[in-house]
């Protein structure tokens, strides 16, 4: 905290130095000039926007504008994020939207301005406008590509895991939207100021700061003029860090994760596979496999790499239609520890347990701790942890899952050291409560520590 608090502070003197730098060389050119129409000095600036400050006409033109360009911003924000999410869920939809938009961003400002009043009969609205237009585009990209770059892995451990709808959208597809939303915000807050007080002085609106430019042009009031100018800039900085700010504490709050609805117990009902074949590319990976596992059992899957153990287990799991056979397991939930952890990287050990874990959080922290999660560990971003202390939060939450009546382990203690894996295996066996558990390993010390049957996976003929 007090590094943090130092580099703030630092950060500050550098840029509070930068500014009076250029102060410094805006005075001594205009020294140099000698003409204020060419040139006024800051300190003239300064002393007209001070008188300018005391005036109500003052405060009624910059409300003025600030309300109809802040407008076009807003408009431009809600239209956008709606089109992308359509967009999104719609190749037609994202056809028709591309040419709008590579349009809009092409076209110069000037013309649109120009267009705008010949269509619209009130020149108040002419700033609205043109924000919304300039705005758009980078929202609705930005947006557009934070949707379509959310991890499958993820979104596919919601589906298997069966999370609602709006979980997912929040914990899984809002934090890929918000880095890209965010900076559209902040470009699209200085451009939507550019563009309305640009489109205020060629459409001359009444009672706006772009008025009062244009008329301090007419009137050779370079003080005047550079003061306004001041003020249009003060406008767009504060406006964006308020906007940013507030932006931030939001996404801060939405992404704190709560504890899902309490679910019932599943049920472990038996998994059949009968005559199930599956390959990739023309290559068989399974072939007239019949398996039954019972329910309630724990079984060890074994076989050295690439006898489609993960296949075996992505197939029982739903998440891969066999090219023949059937799979059935009634309406058996399931969770599943991954190859990868498929965690969510920007929230503790504990939130990503509770992400489908209605369990009180010290009942959470108790599992972890007796995984062998430090205390410290527990609390910070999954991101900082190392690959042992990562799978051993993705195994804690495949075992305290709500509602699954089996449980999928794939490669489950990869990458602990001995002492953890016995720890993990005894946790296994602790936390099974009667439910249907598939390990798929090519170690056969797990099948020893997890005291069950093992199957072997006869390699498929690759000239069938």
């Amino acid at each position: 905290m007090m590094h943090s608090i130092t580099e703030r502070k630092k950060k500050i003197i550098v840029n509070g130095l930068a500014v009076c730098f250029w102060l410094l060389l805006w005075q001594a050119a205009s020294v140099c000039i000698g003409s204020d129409l060419l040139l006024v000095s800051p300190v003239k600036v300064l002393v007209t926007l001070a008188g300018l400050i005391t005036t109500g006409d003052f405060w009624a033109t910059v409300l003025f504008s600030t309300v109809r360009i802040l407008s076009g911003f807003v408009l431009a924000v809600l239209v956008g994020v709606v089109l992308a999410v359509l967009a999104a869920g719609s190749g037609v939809v994202r056809a028709l939207l591309r040419p709008l938009m590579v349009t809009v961003k092409s076209i110069p400002v000037a013309s649109f301005i120009i267009l705008a009043l010949l269509w619209l009969r009130n020149t108040g609205n002419l700033a609205v406008f043109i924000s919304f237009l300039m705005v758009l585009p980078i929202v609705y990209t930005n947006t557009l590509t934070g949707i379509r770059q959310a991890d499958a892995q993820l979104l596919e451990l919601a589906r298997l895991y069966r999370v609602p709808w709006g979980r997912t959208m929040r914990y899984i597809r809002l934090p890929a939207v918000l880095p890209p939303f965010r900076a559209a915000c902040a470009v699209g807050l200085g451009l939507c100021w550019k563009s309305g007080v640009a489109a205020e002085v060629i459409g001359i609106t009444s009672g706006s700061i772009g008025e009062k430019l244009y008329d301090a042009k007419l009137l050779f009031s370079t003080a005047e003029l550079l003061a306004w100018t001041v003020v249009i800039v003060l406008l767009s900085l504060c406006f964006e860090k308020l906007f940013l700010r507030a932006l931030d504490w939001a996404g801060r709050r939405a992404l704190r994760v709560t504890a899902p609805r309490p679910t019932e117990p599943g049920t472990a009902g038996p998994v059949r596979m009968e005559q199930v074949a599956k390959g990739f590319g023309g290559a068989p990976v399974l072939q007239d496999l019949s398996l039954e596992f019972p329910a309630g059992e724990m079984v060890c899957v074994m076989g050295p790499s690439g006898q489609g153990k993960t296949t075996l287990l992505r197939v029982v799991a739903g998440l891969l239609k066999p090219d023949r056979g059937t799979v059935s397991a009634g309406d058996t939930r399931f969770s599943a520890a991954f190859q990868e952890e498929r965690l969510l990287e920007y929230a503790d050990a504990v939130d990503n347990v509770r992400f489908v874990c209605s369990l009180p959080e010290q009942k959470i922290r108790d599992a972890l701790y007796s995984l062998g999660l430090e205390k410290d560990a527990c609390g910070r971003p999954v991101a900082e942890l190392s690959g042992g202390q990562r799978r051993r939060v993705a195994l804690a939450r495949a075992m305290l899952a709500d509602g699954a009546g089996a449980v999928l382990l794939d490669e489950p203690f990869k990458g602990l050291d001995e002492e953890a894996h016995r720890c993990a295996a005894r946790f296994v066996q602790e936390r099974r409560q009667g439910r249907t558990v598939l390990v798929v390993t090519h170690d056969a010390q797990d099948a020893q520590l997890l005291q069950a049957p093992v199957l072997s996976l006869e390699p498929v003929p690759h000239g069938h």
